[in-house]
């Protein structure tokens, strides 16, 4: 068991590594010992010979580059699928105890850990998220894009976490470019915490709760 958060979302592209570069900034301009991982990442872009994992990049961004890339993200495949499938293509075996090394914190240090895609979506050789999650009994951060479906989406991953006996500490509603608001009605069938990034405090809101 660490200190930390598993960010994770209710699919891919849901936003989660544009909250969780939010939350990593925050940490770290509060001076807060952290340990940003993103320890896989599929669908890197090839630059001079070097597989650059845009989403990784953003929290080496957010912490200053207070970290090196590689730290944050030692594994990189360029097919943009499944991490496990990526791997496999490539002859590549990475186990969770692989996985487990590049989380390793110092005593001080909050874990700030983002896994690839929803929380049972395929991550290693023979595990999803949800296994990583659960190895390092972290508690859960469930970013949800606030569209049509997502009341569904958002119960069916809330039922996983509690079935993995982890918590989720807080659901962050990430609004895209349309009209909706699913908060009032998510509010009234979870007993979880719930902020939206359309409201001006969410940020803080989300460091209090996480803190």
């Amino acid at each position: 068991m660490c200190k930390g958060i598993f960010i994770t979302g209710t699919d891919t592209d849901v936003g989660k590594t544009w909250v969780g570069s939010q939350i990593a900034a925050a940490l770290h301009e509060k001076k807060i010992p952290l340990c940003v991982r993103k320890p896989i990442e599929s669908g890197c872009s090839l630059r001079d010979g070097e597989l650059i994992p845009a989403d990784a990049t953003q929290y080496w961004k957010a912490i200053q580059q207070s970290d090196s890339l590689e730290n944050i993200c030692p594994y990189r495949f360029i097919p943009a699928i499944s991490p496990a499938l990526a791997a496999a293509q490539q002859h590549i075996r990475i186990s969770l105890d692989q996985l487990l090394q590049t989380c390793k914190t110092a005593d001080d240090e909050l874990l700030l850990l983002e896994g690839a895609g929803g929380f049972y979506s395929p991550l290693y050789a023979d595990g999803l998220n949800k296994d990583l999650a659960v190895a390092l009994q972290l508690p859960v951060v469930l970013v949800v894009a606030d569209k049509i479906g997502c009341i569904n989406h958002t119960l069916l991953s809330l039922k996983a976490i509690t079935d993995a006996s982890l918590d989720c500490q807080l659901i962050i509603l990430n609004k895209r470019d349309n009209d909706s608001s699913n908060f009032a009605e998510l509010s009234g069938l979870c007993d979880v915490p719930i902020v939206q990034t359309s409201d001006a405090n969410w940020l803080q809101t989300s460091l209090n709760i996480i803190l």
